[in-house]
């Protein structure tokens, strides 16, 4: 059954006889249902599926990030469409066996460019700590209005486990922790940092990269 919402002049949603009414964005679509098909896939299909498969399994863990992080990246889409098209794009990698994330392409976030000219981090095991502090272009802070911009760490071991920071310091603070826990599997966690305006605005920087540590 298809749906308006906000009264007769808003968008439908859902399914109306054999057509399905779809809302991306400011734009509503209508298309036809599905019909299974019984050719057996293309090669190329089967790879596309793969690669789109592996990204939507890498996001499911960052989804609350990724609503700040590609909200304002192309304004008429989702962040999450926005999300799944960057990162299929540029940062999914052949491999011999398959395919593979490229950690350091991979995006959390995209805006203006993330600032930080250097950095340092630590894992306090005793006290279950990650402690980061950095660096940065001032006047490219200053430029694109950043520095007050919030600090968001994202610290990911697939499939297993995800950390971020619940205390968030503006970029001129220069440093940041985030409170880890242990989990039963010890491995490397890839981190990302980026920053984003507490105005309501969702502007926000491109993810870095940093690099690995152990927990």
């Amino acid at each position: 059954m298809a749906i308006i919402k906000n009264g007769a002049n808003g968008t439908l949603s859902g399914k109306a006889g054999s057509v399905v009414f779809v809302t991306n964005g400011n734009t509503t679509y209508a298309r036809g249902l599905p019909q299974k098909s019984k050719k057996k896939p293309t090669a190329e299909q089967i790879e596309s599926r793969t690669r789109f498969t592996l990204v939507q399994k890498f996001l499911s863990h960052m989804l609350g990030l990724i609503q700040v992080g590609f909200k304002n990246y192309k304004p008429n889409k989702k962040a999450y469409g926005n999300a799944m098209s960057y990162n299929l794009n540029n940062a999914v990698e052949k491999t011999e066996t398959g395919y593979s994330i490229n950690y350091e392409n991979f995006r959390v976030s995209k805006g203006t460019p993330n600032p930080i000219t250097s950095y340092t981090f630590q894992v306090d095991q005793e006290n279950g700590t990650f402690n980061i502090s950095w660096e940065y272009d001032a006047d490219m802070a200053s430029l694109n209005n950043i520095n007050s911009s919030n600090c968001r760490l994202f610290l990911y071991n697939p499939g297993v486990c995800a950390f971020t920071n619940e205390s968030m310091n503006p970029l001129i603070h220069k440093k940041q922790h985030v409170n880890l826990y242990r989990q039963q599997t010890v491995g490397d966690y890839h981190v990302y940092i980026f920053f984003y305006r507490p105005d309501g605005s969702s502007e926000c920087t491109d993810s870095k990269y940093l690099g690995t540590f152990e927990w």
